[in-house]
């Protein structure tokens, strides 16, 4: 049996150690070998940072390519729209693929409204939201109408905003059927940008509108008649 004096001497040098060991990992000589094996990573396989950067890239270059260069581009980020692991990236291939005007990229776009992940869903939204109104106002309404997820119903209602077609102010008032306040705020603000009509928050005025293609004015009280209503 250890005394306990060999006990001492025996928990002062696990101390040392492991002190020793975070010492190495702080210092200049840990952090040096650190950098050196993230580059050599990097050789194999570009880092998120590097690959978001090159997405950047395409898109202020996209304009000034041909069909046949956005067509090989679009198919590349539509593979990797659909098998890459990190959400981050696939939101951002899908804001690319959102100004290339190729066949490729409005499939790809249109199957990754399914994607898993909401923040990706609402980038591909915002995709949308840059195309024809032919194309996109009908994939926009499908995500209104069946998105599970409050934020992406509302990036849809959002990006509707840039169609000013009758369909567009159709699904606009779908969303104001929608039991969230949010929701139906972001519609009227949409179909405001779409009608050039300003029925203020009214939901009901909106609603008949949407009906009928007319409402009645909202009557905004005068400071008087608010300050009456006090007393």
């Amino acid at each position: 049996m250890w005394n306990s004096g060999a006990r001492i001497l025996i928990a002062i040098g696990l101390c040392l150690t492991i002190c020793f060991s975070w010492g190495c990992m702080g210092s200049s000589a840990y952090r040096l070998w650190y950098r050196n094996q993230w580059l050599e990573d990097e050789q194999f396989r570009p880092s998120l940072h590097a690959r978001v950067e090159e997405l950047t890239e395409l898109r202020k270059q996209a304009a000034g390519m041909s069909e046949a260069e956005q067509a090989q581009a679009a198919a590349k980020l539509a593979q990797a729209l659909a098998e890459d692991p990190s959400p981050l990236y696939r939101a951002e291939v899908a804001r690319t693929l959102g100004v290339l005007a190729v066949p490729a990229a409005t499939e790809a776009l249109r199957q990754a409204v399914r994607d898993e992940e909401p923040s990706v869903r609402i980038a591909v939204c915002a995709a949308w939201g840059k195309r024809g109104s032919e194309e996109a106002v009908p994939v926009l309404a499908d995500v209104v109408s069946t998105d599970a997820d409050l934020d992406v119903r509302t990036a849809a209602t959002r990006e509707l905003s840039n169609h000013r077609t009758p369909a567009a102010v159709a699904t606009l008032g779908q969303a104001l059927e929608d039991p969230d306040p949010a929701l139906q705020h972001r519609a009227m603000l949409s179909l405001q940008a779409v009608t050039g009509k300003d029925f203020g928050n009214s939901v009901p005025a909106w609603r008949q509108f949407v009906r009928e293609g007319q409402a009645q004015p909202v009557e905004t009280p005068s400071v008087a008649e608010r300050l009456r209503s006090l007393f």
